[in-house]
């Protein structure tokens, strides 16, 4: 691939990304202070002709990846799982291997392009056929490099970290903390098999990549090993953490959108993945929940969009009946199917929350599926409601918070004032670096999470 191509895959790839990903996140501090970091570990590559570009994006994903054209992005959740300027400055030279290696280049031209919506949620459902049926799907950059170019990228991106006065250390030491994150997931989601983040989905993770992060990091003589651990920990105090007001976010078994203004519960033992372009509600039973918004320039009523707008492309079904939800209007319909060779309903929901805007529920019901649980279904769609003023004025997205730690406070301590309901050792101990048998330091800055 050409330069000028690959400049232009690069400008045409980046506002999908952008929109995909939930935009940048709107903080220009933070966006400025990882421009300056990248800034500094692609001062002296092999490629000087490239205009390297960093971006923070809004989301609580854990992941970074390059775009031919020296687009670089790295997300929010990423940035609260590091533990310092060093770490963050060996994801971004990480990726600016990519781009000098040509990695993503060769990636574009294998053709990698694929649809990360439809992947994610037929992770979440556990099948690809309930995906297409209920018509998830957002275009995305997520290829898996191949372990050839990870393990070049490491080492370029150490070499980086040396040439712009960087802890070496820091690329192992960020890839261990990956680690303790992707099993702190498995704890939290009752994983009986590890589910590796996101970062290693598209970075893979060889069973040996740390310690041979390690050993080319020894190799380098001694610098002045920048770690800038107090420096990052400030800069990131009050971050967003987890799904933003901007996004909405869940909290137990209820999704809160204050900035939309909505809310609606699930029932228990439903898992919910709120993705930029819908919010996904899914259970081991097959049966599956989504809703998304859509544009009603026409003035559609309910019964009209199912039938005139959302459904005129597809197969035939009974008329749309007219409902009301907590005031608003509202219509559904429900026809059968086959998914994944199992015979399901497939009920549709069309909500008016307002003249301009249809939200809309599809909901995939196994024929198998108890009575009981059918009723649950139900009464989640029939939860949906405005939030009260006070509710979006009070209900916030959790924020990190960086707190110094006193004479006397402990892991323990500190976890206690996480806030979580369940492992907040755990949580804290994963956010911060630690093992169970580290000292916390008196003087020293630790990340903890509170209310918004």
């Amino acid at each position: 691939m050409s330069e000028d191509k690959e400049n232009q895959v690069g400008s045409q790839q980046h506002p999908q990304i952008l929109a995909s990903f939930g935009g940048e996140y709107n903080n220009a501090k933070l966006q400025n202070y990882m421009t300056q970091i990248g800034q500094r570990v692609s001062r002296d590559t092999e490629r000087p002709d490239v205009d390297y570009k960093f971006f923070l994006l809004d989301t609580p994903v854990l992941n970074a990846f390059a775009v031919p054209g020296g687009y670089i992005y790295a997300t929010r959740g990423l940035m609260a799982a590091a533990n310092s300027e060093a770490e963050l400055a060996a994801v971004l030279a990480h990726e600016v291997a990519h781009i000098t290696g040509r990695h993503s280049a060769e990636r574009y031209s294998r053709g990698v392009l694929t649809s990360l919506g439809a992947t994610v949620a037929a992770a979440a459902i556990g099948s690809p056929a309930v995906s297409r049926a209920i018509g998830i799907g957002a275009n995305l950059y997520t290829s898996s490099y191949s372990r050839g170019q990870e393990s070049e990228a490491d080492k370029l991106g150490v070499r980086y970290l040396q040439q712009s006065g960087y802890d070496t250390q820091a690329m192992a030491g960020f890839l261990g903390q990956l680690e303790a994150e992707s099993n702190l997931q498995n704890q939290i989601e009752g994983r009986t098999t590890s589910t590796a983040p996101s970062f290693f989905s598209t970075h893979p993770n060889t069973a040996g990549r740390v310690v041979t992060a390690a050993q080319i990091a020894s190799t380098y003589p001694e610098n002045s090993n920048d770690v800038g651990r107090d420096r990052y920990l400030k800069m990131i105090d009050g971050m967003t953490y987890g799904d933003s007001d901007k996004h909405g976010f869940v909290r137990g078994q209820t999704f809160y959108h204050p900035e939309l203004g909505f809310t609606f519960t699930v029932p228990k033992h439903y898992r919910i993945t709120n993705q930029p372009s819908q919010i996904l509600a899914t259970t081991d039973t097959g049966a599956a929940l989504i809703l998304d918004i859509r544009e009603n320039k026409s003035r559609w009523t309910p019964a009209e969009y199912i039938m005139n707008v959302w459904m005129k492309d597809g197969i035939d079904i009974p008329p749309a009946q007219n409902i009301k939800i907590n005031g608003m209007n509202a219509a559904t319909t429900a026809f059968d199917g086959i998914v994944n060779g199992k015979d399901v309903t497939l009920r549709l929901i069309a909500l008016q929350y307002d003249s301009g805007a249809m939200y809309r529920f599809q909901v995939a019901i196994p024929k198998n599926l108890p009575q009981a649980m059918q009723e649950d279904l139900r009464r989640a769609t029939y939860s949906f409601r405005r939030m009260t003023a006070s509710e979006r004025r009070n209900i916030k997205a959790q924020r990190v918070k960086v707190v110094v730690a006193r004479s006397g406070d402990t892991i323990q301590s500190l976890a206690n004032r996480m806030n979580f309901d369940t492992l907040k050792l755990e949580r804290f101990m994963a956010l911060n670096g630690l093992k169970r048998n580290d000292k916390i330091v008196s003087g020293q800055r630790y990340k903890i999470v509170v209310k918004g």
